[in-house]
Order: structure tokens, then C-alpha cells, then sequence
């Protein structure tokens, strides 16, 4: 086999000899640079949709929003509101801001049924650094506003906040 850099000959094993191109680790290496300087050549100035800044991408990784950092993606996504409310793939109409007179000492009742303990990860309260939050297994709003069956220990679960709470709301709306 000739190496595709340096021409120099060389030897494969039997499965290699119809892909191998280059004699060492150094030729391949060569030819990386030599690849990249090529499709660097190809890339493209595009503006920062939240702070205008110019930047180079690649014409493959050029999207409908363009963002120079991840915190100025995620200013622009806050401030557009583009993931919230509505917008947001979680969305399950709107919050609830009332669980009920007995919503307090239901959820301290299932937190202690769950020994402090997340249901889903195994992280204790102590661990995670705050009270666990407490989960309608079936959605508050699919009991019309009956807090007492909504409320019912066998519809509470105890967990972390994030990530597992997260999870189950999102689950849900999928």
C-alpha cells in the first residue's frame, strides 16, 4: 500500500488492505489538518440572534437561531418567551395555584410515607438540600376541583424537584 501523505509503502493486515490510506499515526494526522483547512474554508459568518455579534459556523450547524454561547441562547430563549407558557412542551394549561385547605398537611403526610425520600431517584431530603416537592400522580386539574380525592395520599408521591419531578410533567404531556 502507498500512504496517501508522505507516498511512502507500507504493510496492513488482510481486513485493512482495502480501507487503510495512511503508514502512521503522523500521516493521518497531516491529512486531518489538511481536511480541516478545507472545510474551514467553507465556513460562514452568521449574527448572534441575541447580541448581533458575527461568528463563524459551519454551513451544516447554520439554524433558523444562531447563538455565539450558550448564555446568550439562553437570554434570548428567556426573553423571547419562545419555551414558556404556552410555548412550552410541558405546557398543561396554566398553573394552579390552590390545592385545597388540606394540601399542606397532605403533602407533609406523604413526605413522611416516603421517609423524606424521592420515589424515583433515591435522594433523601437531607441530600438533596430542601423538601422534597409532592406529586399528583393524576393531575390536580383532571379532579374538577375536588381537592379531597385529588389530595388522596394514594395519589401523592414525594419528589426531587429536578430532575425527577420534571420527568413525570413532562411524561405527561407526551
Amino acid at each position: 500500500m502507498c500512504c496517501e501523505v508522505c507516498k511512502t509503502n507500507f504493510q496492513v493486515v488482510k481486513f485493512r488492505e482495502h480501507t487503510a490510506k495512511y503508514c502512521s499515526k503522523e500521516c493521518l494526522g497531516k491529512a486531518n489538518g489538511i481536511r480541516s483547512k478545507v472545510q474551514y474554508k467553507k465556513r460562514k459568518v452568521v449574527s448572534c440572534n441575541n447580541c448581533q455579534s458575527e461568528f463563524e459556523k459551519k454551513p451544516s450547524e447554520i439554524k433558523k437561531f444562531n447563538f455565539c454561547s450558550v448564555d446568550c441562547m439562553g437570554i434570548f430563549y428567556e426573553q423571547s418567551k419562545m419555551f414558556s407558557g404556552e410555548n412550552s412542551g410541558t405546557w398543561a394549561g396554566g398553573d394552579i395555584d390552590y390545592y385545597g385547605p388540606n394540601w399542606r398537611s397532605q403533602r407533609r403526610k406523604a413526605r413522611e410515607r416516603d421517609y423524606f425520600t424521592c420515589q424515583d431517584c433515591g435522594i433523601t431530603e437531607e441530600e438533596f438540600g430542601q423538601e422534597l416537592s409532592v406529586h399528583h400522580i393524576i393531575p390536580f386539574r383532571n379532579f374538577n376541583g375536588n381537592w379531597e380525592k385529588a389530595n388522596q395520599l394514594s395519589n401523592l408521591v414525594a419528589l426531587c424537584e429536578y430532575p425527577c419531578h420534571r420527568k413525570r410533567h413532562s411524561k405527561m404531556n407526551k
